[in-house]
This record gives structure tokens, sequence and C-alpha cells, in this order.
């Protein structure tokens, strides 16, 4: 005899309402089939439920909603962040499965990132918390050090309520205050140094149609390649190019300078680039110079420590 699991009593619970939203999203979508979700429900949300404890109806919901709006084909990368931090979804259900489900498809989507890095710190740095925020603080700072650079000042807004400790485990510090002011801090590098390239031609699945140029609005960074501009995010964790309009440049006083010949500048220092000689655009502020040539669809960023 089958056992009467947490969420076999929310199905027998709810069954004519859940058999509704099936059928109305099969009707969104003919390619939804019935054994196929079926099976989803049994091999995907079943364990979480049954995991998870608070209110299997509300956990069944939630998962329910999520697996309905994706056609049952949530990754199994999901799966296992869901199961294993099943008593933060019993919790807040709706919320703390969005939030990773979130999480998880953007650093899946954006190139240079490290998904499995960020699964498995989460897996281990969660093991001591005790609440939903304090999970998702934790989440939004290790997946902006996982890569998603666009993150950044959401993770440094929250880094500073992370357990004593856990922030040096991933950054080599729990000082945010200098993980704020310098980009591409390390315990290690100093000096002149070229930090990051970001960016590449359209035609092989980048972003620009031709050779871009930087410019800073507003004391950020953004490119353009004469037909669209972004807003650049670049730190030592990752980069990212996101769609921006109605950016122009605004002249800020150069904190690095870079010469024709590639030669960069700042505080007394200097050091050659050839890379960088005959560049059809530089911007900089703080310790970091972004530029831009005519040989690559690339931004280069020189940083100083």
């Amino acid at each position: 005899m089958e056992e009467v699991t947490p969420f076999l009593k929310a199905l027998a619970a709810h069954r004519d309402r859940y058999n509704a939203q099936f059928r109305l999203a099969r009707h969104r979508s003919k390619n939804l089939d019935a054994n196929a979700f079926l099976e989803h429900l049994r091999v995907f949300v079943s364990p979480i439920v049954n995991a998870a404890g608070g209110d299997p109806i509300e956990v069944t919901d939630a998962l329910m909603d999520l697996s309905l709006a994706t056609h049952g084909r949530l990754p199994v990368s999901l799966h296992r962040v869901l199961l294993n931090q099943a008593r933060f979804v019993g919790m807040d259900p709706a919320r703390v499965s969005v939030a990773l489900a979130n999480a998880l498809h953007h650093l899946e989507s954006e190139p240079g990132t490290t998904t499995h890095k960020w699964i498995t710190y989460l897996e281990y740095y969660s093991r001591s918390l005790e609440t939903v925020e304090s999970l998702l603080d934790l989440g939004v700072v290790l997946a902006w050090v996982c890569g998603l650079a666009a993150l950044r000042e959401s993770a440094l807004d929250v880094a500073s309520r992370l357990a004593p400790g856990t922030l040096r485990g991933f950054t080599f510090t729990d000082d945010v205050d200098q993980l704020r002011a310098d980009p591409w801090w390390s315990p290690t590098n100093r000096g002149l140094r070229i930090v990051r390239k970001l960016g590449a031609f359209r035609g092989f699945g980048g972003t620009f149609t031709r050779p871009p140029t930087v410019f800073l609005h507003e004391g950020r960074l953004h490119a353009t390649d004469g037909a669209h501009t972004w807003r650049v995010h670049a730190d030592a964790y990752g980069g990212a190019l996101r769609r921006a309009d109605n950016a122009t440049p605004q002249h800020q006083a150069p904190t690095l300078t870079l010469s024709r010949d590639g030669a960069v500048s700042c505080n007394g220092e200097s050091r050659v680039f050839r890379q960088l000689a005959g560049a059809t655009s530089w911007t900089s502020w703080s310790n970091t110079l972004a530029v831009t040539t005519p040989w690559t669809h690339s931004i280069m960023f020189v940083a100083h420590s």
C-alpha cells in the first residue's frame, strides 16, 4: 500500500482545482502532455513537497504554479536546489521557489557564470541559516560572485547581513566597503593590470555589430556600437551588457589616463599595454580604465590597486 505522503494529501484535497489549472495550461499550450506532466509531478514536485514541511498545500500550489508556467520543463539543477533548500520552501513556498528559480535561470543564461559553484556554495553556507531573508541575501551575493555582475550593487547592499565570516569564504574579505571601493580587489594583485575583456562581435554570438566606444553617463559606464547603447557591468567576478536608452556622454575628470602608444598612468605610476595603442575611446573613474580599439569588438579594462 502506497504511503500517504504530504504531497498525496495535497493532491487529494485539491485535485479538482489542480486538474482545472492543468486543463487551462494545456489549452494555452497544446504541447503540454498529461502523462509527462504527471511524471514531472512524481519525480520533481513530490520529493520537494514531502521534504519541505510547512503547509503541503501551499508548497504544492507554489510548485504547481511554477511547473505549469514552464510547461513542466524545469531543469534538474532547479530540482537539486529546491530539494536542498526544502525547509525554506516550506517557510515561504511561492517567494522562495520563484526567487531560486529566477536566480538559477539567470545564471544558466549568462555567459561566463559558474552555476555549479553557486549551487554548491548555496548548499554549504545555507546549512546554518534560520530565515528566508538570510537565504535570499546569501543567494544574491553568491549569484554576483558567481558571475552575475549586474547584481553587484544589490549584493553589496545586503552583504553586511551575511553571517560573520561568510563573505570571506568566497571573496577573501569581510570588508564590504573595500569591495565597494575597488571592483577588482584581490589580496594579491597590485599595481596597473588588465583585469577583464568584455563583449564580442554579434556575428560570432556577441553583442556589438561594430567595434564599440565607451563613455560615462551619470557616473556609470556605457558602450555603443552606433546602433544601440548598453550599460556595462564589470568587476572581478564577471561582466555583463544590458540595453540602455537615452544615455549620452557626460564629461568627468579622468582618474587614469591613456596615451596613443598604450601607456596607462595613475598616481605617478605608468605601464605600457601595447594592445591598447591607437584606442578609439577610453574613459576612467575610480581605479578603473575602460578602453576600446579598432581591432576588436571587446571592451578592455585596466585597474589600479
